[in-house]
């Protein structure tokens, strides 16, 4: 069969399977739509200002001054107690960081989120108090006091894993003890290896389709300007989506395990890293980040998610190819696994 028609007959296989459109396309959409709604409020125009308390030898003061909506106060922390109890300020800021709050409401979530992003901001490499305020991209966007940023960048981070699916159904596909369409495939003389490419190929597709919607959608709907490295933003998610088809492998080649139990595997191994990597919030990033720095060091979502942010919020590159290769990596190690583990496999019964 020629090439180019096996991957134009596995595109349209994929593209009449509802639960397909719905998952990759459909599902993504939805959820970014739902942070876009939830998250309205958070930007600094519609927003009262904030008084907030803090030491002047807090590594947080002088960030937290360039938020057009936050007025801070130097105060000692009994000074602070005072003003809480009266009402006078919305929080106190200690030394560490340590927010305090006398009540919660409106007005400390909004502060709360703000110190998650410094946070962030400052386990992505950049100290606050050195981080440059003054860029183009602070002043006409305000991209510093919109944690949900990261959330937008953690959902296109793991829609970019979604070719994993299409990998590990293509290798259990293929194993002749899992399916009957494995059975007449191993009995046929057709190469394995051309119908692995095709299938990539075709999987890399529409892993980019379901990512360049997404990415368009919030470009037009979102009134943050979240890719201002567009180019190299989508060199990322194509290493992101390569990797996807490196883990799906790997995960197909389980022995004795049903298509639809596989199915959950990456269900959770996906949403599990995109937790991790920041889907709900820079909150739980930092918190990751501080008591068990190795998982998001060897997390591929969370590797993304800090790229795109870097390149597109700091213009800063220089994890750019780092990452790239890392990601890259997993599909080299993963596909000569996957080529090894076929080749020449034999069966008592067919």
């Amino acid at each position: 069969m020629n090439f180019l028609r096996l991957i134009y007959y596995l595109l349209v296989i994929n593209f009449k399977d509802f639960g397909f459109i719905f998952w990759t396309i459909g599902y993504p959409l939805v959820l970014v739509t739902i942070f876009m709604a939830t998250t309205s409020n958070l930007a600094g125009d519609d927003l009262e200002e904030i008084k907030v308390g803090a030491t002047e030898d807090s590594e947080y003061f002088e960030a937290l001054k360039q938020v057009e909506f936050i007025t801070v106060n130097e105060m000692t922390v009994s000074e602070a107690r005072t003003s809480l109890s009266e009402e006078n300020i919305t929080g106190y800021i200690n030394k560490d960081g340590t927010l305090i709050v006398e009540e919660n409401g409106f007005e400390a979530s909004i502060l709360e989120s703000v110190i998650n992003q410094i946070q962030q901001t400052y386990t992505l490499g950049i100290p606050p108090e050195n981080f440059n305020f003054d860029v183009d991209f602070i002043e006409t966007n305000e991209m510093e006091t919109e944690p949900q940023v990261v959330m937008y960048y953690s959902t296109v981070a793991m829609i970019s894993l979604y070719t994993v699916f299409t990998s590990m159904e293509l290798i259990s596909s293929m194993r002749p003890n899992l399916s009957t369409m494995g059975a007449r495939f191993s009995a046929s003389p057709f190469s394995k290896t051309k119908y692995i490419l095709a299938s990539s190929i075709a999987g890399l597709f529409l892993g980019l389709l379901s990512n360049g919607l997404v990415i368009g959608y919030l470009m037009i709907f979102n009134d943050s300007v979240l890719f201002n490295h567009l180019p190299a933003t989508l060199g990322i998610i194509v290493a992101g989506n390569i990797a996807g088809l490196g883990l799906g492998f790997i995960i197909g080649l389980t022995p004795r395990v049903n298509i639809n139990v596989k199915s959950i595997v990456p269900v959770v191994f996906i949403v599990g890293l995109a937790f991790l990597a920041g889907l709900m919030g820079p909150g739980v990033r930092t918190v990751v980040n501080r008591e068990l720095p190795f998982i998001n060091q060897l997390n591929p979502l969370a590797h993304v998610t800090d790229t795109i942010y870097r390149v597109n919020l700091m213009d800063n590159f220089d994890s750019y190819w780092t990452t790239i290769a890392f990601l890259i990596g997993i599909t080299v190690v993963s596909f000569f696994i996957t080529l090894i583990a076929l080749r020449r496999k034999q069966y008592d019964h067919i």
